[in-house]
């Protein structure tokens, strides 16, 4: 069984919300936090142990308009929401129609159940004119669906990751320079781990605390 955007958001399986306007009817949409590109090879194997992630270096939007032009390519988006995925539940991540009619695709793995933190997702922009995106911009939304059973879930070197930034085998990201942190890769810095909903009133409004702040 699909859970509808109201249960998802009642539950809190999607949490940093923007607007009550992300909730649709089969899902939550996700929203444009950040955009990097690779700048090296990647190394995958069957048990991670030789798993080299590829280095990624972040795109800046224009600090005037917010926003970023884009030529065709591929690029890793990270999204403003983050997740808590029951152990009796799975995710599925697509992208919205008006992206695709846009040119642009989505693509995203499964998301596990059990996991916690972080979304993002492969964009690419198959427009040979490229696109325009905004910071916030609704790229893909977020459908959970009931499994047979509760299952052990995950437990991975991602679970309660703040991005999608790779891994290699250690469990070490694979960060832009030596000195970057986690937040200031996101450009945030936040007072508390993960922004909450605080309630929801009658007519589902959705009324959201934010406990983040850009960095100077």
């Amino acid at each position: 069984m699909i859970l509808s955007g109201l249960e998802v958001v009642t539950r809190q399986l999607v949490r940093n919300l923007r607007g009550a306007t992300q909730q649709q009817p089969c899902g939550i949409d996700l929203t444009l936090r950040q955009i990097s590109k690779w700048t090296s090879a990647a190394t995958i194997d069957f048990d991670n142990t030789k798993r080299q992630a590829a280095r990624t270096s972040i795109l800046p939007f224009d600090n005037t308009s917010h926003a970023i032009t884009l030529p065709p390519g591929a690029y890793l988006v990270d999204f403003n929401e983050t997740v808590y995925i029951p152990r009796d539940c799975m995710g599925s991540i697509f992208a919205r129609s008006s992206l695709w009619r846009s040119g642009v695709g989505i693509t995203a793995g499964v998301v596990d159940a059990g996991y916690e933190g972080a979304l993002g997702a492969l964009m690419e922009v198959k427009n040979p004119h490229g696109v325009v995106l905004y910071r916030d911009a609704k790229l893909a939304q977020i459908v959970f669906e009931e499994l047979s059973e509760e299952v052990e879930g995950y437990n991975g070197i991602y679970q309660a990751s703040t991005c999608s930034v790779g891994r290699d085998g250690t469990g070490q990201t694979s960060n832009t320079q030596a000195g970057d942190t986690i937040l200031e890769r996101f450009g945030m810095e936040f007072s508390s781990p993960v922004p909450t909903i605080l309630n929801l009133t009658s007519d589902y409004q959705v009324d959201y605390l934010y406990n983040a702040s850009p960095l100077a």
